[in-house]
């Protein structure tokens, strides 16, 4: 099971369209306001919070159903786009709230990126214009990507997921080496002379 299937039940599941509505509504809010205030735009919006159990129940299923019918509704394309997206906000907030993990590579959001578009690794090595042994190297972290190929993930995507984001996941692992690997680091200043003393 992929590690970054969870992220499908915190809503992420939107097609792109649906972001882009979401947009709309916030004119629509600047016009309600000029009329009324927070509170009452508020009140008319809210689903109330003194529902019974039963009634809480029937909401639920209720909203279970429409996201099941928004689900079925959707194009292949749009289910691309928003797991591409669903991707992209993994990776930002992997590289801005997480430490460093094994786990969550570049290689591994690089196969979770080709499971996501439903490609094979094949076409992915095709579209992407590179080896598929060299593809097979990145996804199993035998090789680190160079920055042409940051900037191709970037186009690939729609610019989706930045080429700068894809570089990140790989500078990430970088510090993370250089912070750890003491042995290396040990053996590299042995070949030193003449350093400046600070």
């Amino acid at each position: 099971m992929s590690p970054f299937l969870p992220f499908r039940k915190r809503g992420n599941l939107f097609p792109l369209s649906k972001i882009f509505i979401k947009m709309k509504y916030e004119k629509i809010y600047q016009k309600l306001k000029k009329k009324y205030t927070d509170e009452e735009i508020a009140d008319s919006m809210l689903i109330p919070a003194d529902l019974t159990e039963s009634e809480k129940g029937a909401a639920d299923e209720e909203i279970k159903k429409l996201r099941f019918e928004m689900l079925r509704n959707m194009t292949t394309e749009d289910q691309i786009l928003s797991d591409v997206m669903r991707l992209r906000f993994q990776i930002e907030n992997y590289l801005k709230k997480e430490p460093f993990s094994f786990g969550k590579t570049f290689g591994q959001f690089l196969g979770e990126y080709i499971r996501v578009t439903k490609k094979s690794k094949k076409e992915m090595a095709e579209d992407l214009s590179v080896h598929y042994t060299k593809l097979s190297r990145l996804l199993n972290d035998k090789e680190e990507p160079n920055i042409g190929l940051a900037y191709r993930l970037g186009k690939h995507s729609g610019n989706l997921i930045a080429a700068l984001l894809w570089w990140k996941l790989m500078v990430k692992k970088q510090e993370f080496i250089i912070s750890e690997d003491d042995g290396t680091r040990l053996k590299e200043e042995r070949k030193v002379r003449n350093a400046l003393r600070a």
